[in-house]
């Protein structure tokens, strides 16, 4: 059986030129990206298109992935953002009270009130899975890439577009939030039979899982052993990573290996590629001027909000509301949010003086009191940032392995500013015998140049060849480019002697010599095949360092055309052949 290549394998194979790595690279990660797909967007048509994007961006852009071993993260990065390109067009909004779970794909929830309800472990699991559906967008990805798909750490962090910290901090309040509402709905579904209570709190219960019904089961499970237990014995976390997966359609496959890689087939990204690491960057999110707002509103109204909380039970029931409180708050000095925020120059927040009516107590014994009128002062919040300087310019390449191969003339790379000022650069070190067109200039912040290797192999001799470049900058990092190819000449042959015309079978000679010349070494024996009323193969061994020898070892040869061939292989793999042809004749009387 084959050794199976890795992904860094796949990914060097693709950018020199093997199509067939691609297929691999699909059949490696296909299941998962389309599971993933199809439980975000639960539409299977919508699930095939982008991931039939996701792989002609890939073969469009694997070269630009600088570290090859992380092919996957950087798939579901491109899926990432794919998927909410997609929501975003349609304006998806997601249920948040488990109301409308679930996906024309997965297996519709048993009755709630049957009587003798036993749920499967792995009904559960496809009832965990749909009711994700209803999570926010982000949580519902981090849940689906760190428990379905098995991305930790750094892979997660890029698939997701955070950085390491950030992604610790979003799985553990998406596995608190999961723990606690789809912890719930697990208990609701499966635990009534061991908890007559419960059965109670559920009485009359209808399906849906409304935000109402999830608060009241959570507090319940707080406060009894037999749910918690339950709950913990039927970990949604556990079994969200138990559900059956969605299965791409079959005939998918042929229809993006036959378009991957076609010019002009590839959509165009609506999101740039970091030209440091080749992963894509995220979207920009829509909801960050709705966050800024927000946090302003709650800085100038924080304190009716307090009361408002105060006022309302847990369960939206009414209760006593406590007298107001004077409250004061600081503007925030940064938004907390999962995306990146950038403060404007100058922001000022301004709170409108508010006069209280007076009121004026009925009088029964006493005089009557008047109560004066209470102004709130006017508060303004100035808040001023300085534009931070540019960053210096910096050196960036899309490869830092060129090789050109055995046949290949050309290749190129491109030279990237990543950084905030111009620079002049230049490309410095002896490249010979390669040739470099357009080594050198001036690239403006952001702006990028092509780098052109070219390679004549006319006056070579055999061998592999290979050079580095340095890419060189006033006050920036130096950059390497290898540079590499491979020379190989097949062995020159000469058919010497051996057997040719019309021999009478009595009559048979069998000898072969055939000369040889090739700058390197041949790998012995050379061998002879010959093909007619009679099949073989035999070997034919050196004869002095320029020739080889041997024979044609038929004994009773048998009237007929015959055709034979003598293949000779040098020791770096080249093959060089040369044939002949003879008839044999039955001998006479």
């Amino acid at each position: 059986m084959p050794q199976q290549r890795t992904d860094a394998q796949l990914v060097t194979a693709f950018t020199a030129g093997d199509r067939g790595a691609l297929a691999e690279i699909y059949d490696r990660f296909s299941a998962g990206l389309y599971d993933t797909a199809a439980a975000m967007l639960r539409d299977r048509h919508e699930a095939a298109d982008a991931m039939q994007d996701v792989f002609l961006i890939a073969a469009e852009r694997m070269g630009q992935l600088r570290e090859p071993d992380r092919l996957k993260p950087w798939l579901y990065a491109i899926l990432r953002n794919e998927v909410y390109r997609r929501s975003k067009k349609r304006g998806r909004a997601l249920p948040t009270d488990f109301s409308a779970m679930g996906a024309p794909e997965m297996a519709a929830p048993t009755a709630p009130d049957a009587e003798g309800e036993a749920l499967a472990a792995a009904e559960l699991a496809a009832l965990v899975r749909s009711a994700a559906c209803g999570l926010d967008e982000r949580d519902q990805l981090v849940l689906e890439l760190s428990v379905r798909q098995g991305l930790q750490g750094a892979d997660l962090a890029a698939a997701l577009g955070v950085t390491a910290e950030q992604s610790y901090t979003v799985v553990h309040r998406m596995r608190d939030r999961v723990e606690r509402s789809l912890g719930a709905l697990v208990v609701a579904r499966a635990g009534r039979k061991d908890c007559p209570e419960l059965a109670d709190v559920l009485k009359g219960w209808n399906g849906e899982f409304s935000v109402l019904v999830r608060k009241r089961v959570a507090r319940h499970i707080e406060r009894c052993d037999v749910c918690d237990r339950t709950r913990r014995t039927a970990a949604p976390i556990a079994l969200m990573g138990a559900a059956p997966a969605f299965a791409a359609p079959i005939m998918l496959r042929d229809r993006i290996l036959a378009r991957a890689g076609t010019p002009g087939i590839a959509p165009a990204p609506a999101y740039t590629f970091d030209p440091v690491s080749g992963f894509p960057r995220p979207l920009r999110s829509t909801r960050l001027p709705a966050i800024l707002a927000g946090t302003v509103l709650a800085i100038v109204i924080g304190g009716a909000a307090l009361v408002a909380a105060n006022a309302t039970g847990d369960d939206g029931d009414p209760a006593a509301a406590p007298p107001p409180a004077v409250t004061s708050a600081k503007a925030p000095s940064t938004v907390p949010s999962n995306d990146t925020v950038t403060a404007p120059a100058s922001t000022t927040i301004t709170t409108t003086a508010t006069t209280l009516p007076s009121t004026t107590l009925p009088s029964t014994t006493l005089p009557a009191t008047s109560v004066a009128p209470t102004t709130v002062p006017v508060v303004t919040v100035r808040v001023t940032t300085p534009p931070p300087p540019p960053a210096p310019g910096a050196l960036d390449v899309s490869l830092t392995t060129v090789d050109l191969g055995a046949t290949t003339g050309s290749s190129s790379f491109d030279v990237t500013n990543t950084g905030g000022t111009p620079i002049i650069w230049a490309a410095d070190g002896t490249v010979f015998p390669f040739t470099l067109v357009g080594a050198g200039g001036t690239l403006q912040p952001g702006a990028s140049q092509t780098v052109t290797v070219v390679l004549d192999r006319a006056r070579l001799a055999e061998g592999n060849v290979q050079a580095t470049v340095l890419l060189t900058a006033p006050g920036v990092d130096a950059t390497q480019v290898e540079l590499r190819a491979r020379v190989e000449r097949a062995p020159a042959l000469t058919l010497v002697a051996g057997p040719a015309g019309t021999l009478p079978a009595c009559q048979w000679s069998s000898n072969i010599t055939v000369g040889y010349t090739d700058e390197s070494a041949i790998r012995l024996p050379a061998t002879v095949h010959w093909a007619g009323p009679l099949n073989g193969n035999h070997q034919l061994n050196d004869n002095g360092g320029s020739s080889v020898v041997g024979s044609i070892p038929m004994v009773n040869p048998l009237p007929g055309a015959y055709v034979y061939t003598v293949t000779v292989t040098d020791v770096r793999g080249n093959v060089a052949t040369v044939s002949g042809n003879f008839t044999i004749d039955p001998c006479p009387g």
